[in-house]
């Protein structure tokens, strides 16, 4: 059997090498030449470029072509090998694998011994150009490894059934040191898994084995998780989110070993909390194992709550709790705690922190405990920024919406506690003197909504996120805006509106008459020549326009100084009765002017 098949391998072998030997005569003598000529003594950009032509024109008989191009980039030059990959990629990507299924020859279910031997040659091609591209993937030049990685996702991506060992390797590049290469991984890897569901689970079974290698990094696997996280849920499969909420599920188990020191600064717990709060509500299979998970460390979970300096551990910690168990004492005291925090104004959470505040609030049987918590959270946003300010204010509206027996004062007046840990006991009757105090802000859009609350108003006109409506960026935002409304609407005297070419064109017009002032305002230079020219052109264009001037005082423009004095002494004597014409002196400045010019 493997005889008859190895003849049958030999015989097409050489029935494809005579087929392209023949279409090469079949040419024009002109276009061999000139193919030879490049691929002999041209630069490598010649060779490529004419061996790429010839694959387009003829794909079927492209083998030999396409190991000159693989032989190229495997060159040791990068630049030449760079160049090789990009067309080896770019063919195999729109070209030749979208015109059939590369396979080896004895597993081939074609008839046509040529078209077998053809496919097996692909597919020896494709599996070496991965090859390359694996090797080359770990050059020292950060940009070479960039462009190289982009090249195997695009490959990748394009076709996946006959690129998996491809997968391994991106994926261990969540370990490389450049980071600026690992996030641009992320950003695209994650964007392709989008857009095609069926490629997430293969690298997500390859993630998983990455980090659980031996001697990895907390980094490594940070960014690797991290990857997961940026995963769009909603366009994959059930089964797949199941699968990285199981993920998170072991290292989350795995983690609760690490000492508490190690732990309260670990950002791989922070991505760990965040992947296991994102994939939890499309998984509800482990809901029970969490629970056990939970109750088991329990008390290891609200320490680092306490214990913890990250923020976003806090908040993604006490998230988690919300969503696998009952809320007790414990829970409500850690919340009410985490409010007095500094960091809570600027966190990046904060659209988390009050979804969960409003939720959990909502949830709580004890109305002294209610009050009390929103009432800390008034006091602490009456000193915080203008956005939080906001967000708090509509939190509580919707929540005395929901709840109209937060507004309603106790018969008996409490003095308020605020020293006390758990809210329960407290001694907070009521919240409205903080709300009557809001209607005093500096801000309008906080004192109509302490109004709204005071009269009971259930018209909540606030449509879009009061945290990014009303944080600082947004606020400076609206000075850009205006200076290009300035820019591009200028009204004139009448009040219309002209556009931007005529306000150019108004603006030069400006400028070149503040320039001819500036120039008038300058002292001129003492010079006789200077103002006899100003009066002899103005004077000459006069008689000119009367027609007293005639052109033989215009042929001689020469003249020496003794008969220039004395013209002027004769100019000075002249009788004022004479006729009016031009005098001699006056022909003889604009003579002297006019030279002078030349």
């Amino acid at each position: 059997m493997v005889k008859k098949i190895e003849d049958s391998f030999n015989h097409a072998q050489k029935l494809y090498e005579y087929q392209e030997k023949k279409i090469r005569r079949d040419k024009p003598a002109s276009d061999t030449q000139l193919m030879q000529k490049l691929l002999h003594s041209g630069t490598i950009a010649d060779k490529i470029s004419a061996l790429s032509i010839s694959i387009k024109e003829n794909p079927d008989h492209a083998l030999g072509s396409l190991n000159k191009l693989l032989e190229i980039a495997a060159l040791p030059s990068r630049e030449k090998s760079l160049k090789a990959l990009f067309q080896l990629k770019d063919l195999f990507v729109h070209l030749i694998l979208k015109r059939g299924v590369p396979c080896n020859f004895e597993e081939s279910n074609l008839t046509d011994e040529l078209q077998k031997y053809y496919w097996h040659g692909i597919n020896q091609v494709l599996i070496k150009t991965c090859e390359v591209l694996i090797k080359a993937s770990e050059d020292v030049l950060p940009y070479v490894r960039r462009q190289i990685i982009l090249m195997m996702l695009e490959l990748h991506c394009a076709h996946p059934i006959y690129t998996k060992e491809l997968v391994k390797e991106l994926v261990n590049k969540f370990g490389d040191k450049e980071k600026t290469l690992v996030t641009l991984l992320t950003k695209k890897l994650s964007g392709e898994l989008s857009k095609k569901p069926a490629l997430t689970y293969p690298f997500l079974k390859e993630a998983y084995g990455f980090m659980y290698r031996p001697n990895l990094s907390q980094e490594a696997q940070y960014y690797c998780l991290n990857f997961i996280n940026t995963i769009n849920l909603q366009t994959q499969e059930t089964s797949t989110v199941a699968y990285m909420l199981k993920i998170f599920f072991i290292f989350f188990k795995k983690i609760m070993k690490i000492p508490q020191a190690d732990q309260k600064c670990s950002k791989l717990f922070s991505q760990i909390l965040k992947g296991i709060n994102k994939t939890l509500p499309y998984g509800q299979s482990f809901l029970d194992q969490l629970k056990e998970l939970y109750k088991e460390n329990e008390k290891l979970i609200y320490k680092l709550i306490a214990t913890s300096d990250n923020f976003k551990i806090k908040i993604q910690t006490l998230y988690f709790v919300y969503q696998i168990s009952d809320l007790n004492a414990h829970f409500y005291r850690s919340l009410y705690e985490i409010l007095l925090s500094q960091e809570i104004q600027n966190t990046s959470l904060a659209e988390l922190f009050f979804d969960l505040l409003f939720l959990s609030i909502k949830q709580d049987n004890e109305i002294v405990r209610q009050k009390a918590i929103i009432k800390r959270l008034l006091q602490v946003s009456m000193h915080s920024n203008l956005s939080f300010t906001i967000t708090a204010l509509i939190c509580v509206q919707k929540l005395c919406i929901e709840l109209p027996q937060l507004l309603e004062e106790a018969n008996e007046e409490l003095e308020y506690q605020y020293y006390k840990r758990d809210p329960l006991f407290s001694g907070a009757s009521s919240f409205l003197n903080e709300i009557r105090a809001f209607t005093s802000h500096y801000h309008n859009k906080a004192q109509q909504i302490a109004k709204q609350i005071l009269d009971k108003d259930q018209n909540i006109s606030q449509k879009v996120n009061p945290l990014l409506e009303y944080s600082q960026s947004a606020f400076l935002a609206k000075f850009v805006e205006a200076k290009n409304r300035v820019t591009n609407r200028i009204s004139n005297l009448s009040g219309s509106v002209i556009n931007e070419e005529q306000f150019k064109l108004r603006y030069e017009k400006q400028r070149q008459q503040d320039n001819q002032l500036k120039q008038q305002s300058k002292p001129q230079r003492k010079s006789s020549i200077t103002s006899e020219d100003a009066f002899a052109d103005e004077l000459f264009e006069k008689e000119l326009q009367k027609g007293n001037f005639s052109d033989e005082d215009e042929i001689d423009l020469s003249m020496d100084e003794d008969e220039d004095e004395l013209d002027l002494n004769e100019d000075e004597t002249q009788n004022e009765n004479q006729p009016k014409q031009i005098p001699v002196i006056m022909r003889k400045i604009y003579k002297r002017h006019k030279l002078l010019k030349k």
